[in-house]
């Protein structure tokens, strides 16, 4: 990793972080984060985490293939109250993010918002 050491160098790092994010959003059209701060794991992420990657896995997405879904962690999203917090971006859609799921709801959310492009509004969080 290279020193950030002016402005300069904070801007070519940001449009390098930039192309590299339009990478992976050509090769994963669909896009899943799924908070893993100490707060989020604490709250049950590690299984929201496995339930996204078993559905995924085991390919139960009518028209979407796992090829195309990206998940990933992150961490502290800063609202604790509702972990976990998992955020979707599908395509060049504007992110829901979504408060206190549970591996069912990260079912629900499969199956409903990436699968049929219904937004599970129940656990929508709204303020972020």
């Amino acid at each position: 990793m290279t020193l950030i050491q002016s402005m300069e160098d904070l801007i070519q790092a940001r449009q390098q972080a930039l192309e590299k994010k339009r990478e992976v959003a050509k090769e994963h059209r669909i896009q899943i984060s799924i908070g893993m701060a100490s707060c989020s794991i604490a709250a049950g992420a590690r299984d929201t985490l496995h339930a996204f990657k078993r559905f995924i896995e085991d390919d139960n997405l009518p028209g979407v293939s796992a090829a195309q879904i990206r998940v990933s962690q992150t961490g502290c999203i800063g609202l604790c109250a509702l972990e976990p917090l998992v955020q979707v971006q599908i395509a060049d859609q504007a992110p829901v993010t979504y408060g206190k799921v549970t591996p069912e709801v990260a079912q629900r959310i499969l199956l409903n918002h990436v699968g049929k492009g219904l937004v599970v509004q129940e656990n929508v969080v709204d303020n972020i």
